[in-house]
């Protein structure tokens, strides 16, 4: 995906300009020209709750030099704690690091669930601590999932979703089919009749990219209405039929 870098005109650049903040001036289908509004990236209000008991624990705790090598998950994530307050202050963006261990502690497995917000917050905090690129990379991707799923605009929608899939899967042409049948969904969905082969073509390319028995059970139920005649509205994805 290539930016243009050259400027030929100023009814050029005064175009450029005039496209909304977060766009850069090049081809529509060129996702490496999104820019992240840089007010998103805003770490001033990060906030923690925590109380002056707690805070009085962790000043008072006695961390052993060997912390890391602690088996028991909640006492790791309490040492954390205590080893992230020593070396950065009571700043929230040290609580919110030490507040992703715990869960990870009290969790079934290492699997922590997150919403949009909750992981926007974590991945700048842990860029306030630790500002390198990849945690900066990691931050940029939660905010354009957050552009993606909250701008009114198709393009700006397709262009973040197709930047996400080929960094997921590839530049594969299962990841357009995807982009443009997802962004069909997002402003007005698929029409019926009209979108059938349309349709099948999105389940199809979504199986290839996230394989499963569910996408493939419902990828089947379409086949066969499309094959019988059965209108698409009359589908029941939930049902146990065939």
């Amino acid at each position: 995906m290539e930016h243009s870098k050259i400027l030929r005109a100023f009814v050029y650049l005064a175009w450029c300009v005039g496209l909304p903040f977060f766009i850069g001036c090049g081809d529509t289908e060129d996702t490496g020209s999104i820019v992240i509004p840089s007010e998103l990236y805003d770490t001033s209000e990060l906030t923690y709750d925590i109380s002056d008991a707690e805070i009085q624990e962790l000043m008072t705790l006695d961390v052993p030099t060997n912390w890391r090598e602690t088996e028991d998950p909640k006492s790791y994530a309490k040492y954390y704690h205590a080893h992230l307050f020593k070396q950065f202050g009571n700043i929230p963006a040290v609580h919110i690091v030490a507040a992703h261990e715990r869960r990870k502690a009290e969790a079934s497995g290492d699997y922590v669930s997150y919403t949009l917000d909750e992981m926007i917050d974590f991945d700048k905090a842990k860029y306030v601590l630790w500002p390198n690129k990849l945690n900066r990379d990691k931050l940029d991707r939660s905010l354009k999932i957050k552009l993606r799923r909250e701008t009114e605009d198709p393009e700006l929608f397709a262009k973040l979703y197709r930047e996400e899939l080929i960094e997921q899967h590839g530049d594969i042409p299962e990841a357009d089919v995807v982009v443009k049948g997802e962004t069909k969904l997002w402003f007005g969905g698929f029409i019926f009749p009209g979108d059938e082969d349309e349709y099948i073509a999105f389940l199809e390319a979504e199986y290839v990219l996230w394989p499963g028995d569910v996408k493939l059970k419902t990828l089947e139920k379409y086949r066969k209405a499309r094959a019988e005649g059965t209108p698409f509205h009359l589908v029941d994805e939930d049902s146990d039929d065939e």
